[in-house]
């Protein structure tokens, strides 16, 4: 009797952006592009606290930022099981400015394909006024997190300004510079401070 050939772990990749930047949709199309996977939307894992759960203002409470936390590994671990188990993992979740550095130091080791949407703000607020959602409120403005994106944001991962792409179109960009979205965590373990770029 043969012994069981062990079961080769599966990529992760993040999607992240702006809200209304196109996470969801594209995490999704890419999802279904790959031929074993599972999506793992950073709403329905936040959406699991049913009382006490904090949503990110501006400025933040210390709380909503531990929930956000959270969520991140919550996320992750989610992710993790299927991995074992030879599935590619899609999370689309609102990572960036110094948050960006916590998730990756909560992933850390695992090797993380990181890909940041970064749309116009014309087409952020177009998104935002056609789905049935209020992500800007609480003093969180589509100008404020975009600058954050652009200016605080280390630029790990693969950028695409997806402005004039389509989720099918956004995909097959991921698909073909995936090498260029991969990111090393180990450089982000147990560090207080976020390698140079």
């Amino acid at each position: 009797m043969k012994p069981a050939t062990a079961t080769a772990a599966g990529r992760l990749f993040v999607i992240s952006g702006a809200q209304a930047a196109g996470k969801t949709t594209v995490g999704r199309a890419l999802a279904d592009a790959l031929p074993l996977s599972v999506f793992i939307d950073g709403d329905t894992i936040g959406n699991v606290v049913v009382s006490g759960k904090l949503l990110m203002t501006q400025p933040p409470r210390i709380e909503a930022i531990e929930q956000l936390f959270l969520r991140y590994a919550a996320a992750l671990t989610v992710a993790d099981v299927y991995r074992s188990a030879g599935f590619d993992a899609v999370i689309a979740d609102n990572i960036f400015g110094s948050y960006l550095d916590d998730f990756l130091m909560i992933a850390a080791p695992e090797p993380v394909h990181l890909v940041m949407l970064t749309p116009s703000i014309d087409v952020i607020r177009a998104r935002e006024v056609a789905r049935d959602k209020n992500a800007y409120r609480d003093g969180i403005t589509v100008e404020g997190l975009v600058d954050t994106i652009e200016h605080d944001t280390f630029r790990v991962g693969l950028w695409i300004d997806n402005t004039a792409l389509s989720p099918g179109q956004t995909v097959t960009q991921i698909l073909r510079r995936v090498g260029e979205a991969y990111v090393d965590t180990r450089e982000f373990d147990q560090q207080d401070e976020a390698p140079a770029p």
